[in-house]
């Protein structure tokens, strides 16, 4: 089933045929270090998409919110997860109207305006399908390609924050109506 397609890109939900190429994007320690983690050992990347997997379960009603499996149509190759997902608050509290923006791919994917390609793609996703009224997106400020992803789609730096051993940049975006002046 698909949820979104780009002009390169397909959006599904993940499925155990994903297994290898997810396991080997999470033990890339170039990958982990900008995603804000340590690479993760076979072992556990399985354990990891296997909660994934559970958590997906209900296909008669697909969630509409989430990373979802991305695909490399030229390759029909898993290349990593994107998305939006919900925005929580500091209590981990759903806020609703709020979505978190995400895009996970795999290095060999980089620098070819993917991430860019689905950010657009879930930001329409967001605002059109899902009626969001904000959408937020958090990275390290040393993820110069991803902070750049994040300027080029059009999201507003709001604060850059210290927190458990690592910063974060935090940037918004808001549908045109309701976009504040700067």
């Amino acid at each position: 089933m698909i949820i979104l397609e780009t002009e390169r890109l397909l959006f599904r939900p993940h499925e155990e045929a994903d297994l290898d190429a997810y396991c080997e994007m999470m033990a890339d320690p170039e990958f982990r270090r900008l995603s804000g983690g340590k690479a993760l050992l076979r072992e556990e990347a399985e354990q990891s998409l296997r909660s994934i997997l559970v958590g997906q379960q209900d296909w008669l009603r697909p969630k509409p919110m989430g990373l979802f499996a991305t695909i490399f149509k030229q390759e029909g190759r898993y290349i990593g997860r994107c998305g939006v997902y919900p925005h929580r608050d500091e209590e981990n509290i759903v806020i609703p109207g709020e979505g978190t923006l995400g895009y996970y791919l795999a290095r060999p994917y980089w620098g070819r305006g993917l991430a860019t390609e689905a950010g657009r793609a879930f930001i329409q996703y967001g605002f059109g399908e899902l009626g969001l009224t904000r959408l937020v997106a958090g990275t390290a400020p040393h993820n110069l390609a991803s902070n750049r992803v994040l300027v080029k789609l059009g999201f507003v730096l709001l604060q850059s924050s210290q927190g458990t051993g690592h910063s974060c940049h935090d940037y918004e975006l808001r549908p045109p109506s309701r976009r504040r002046p700067h």
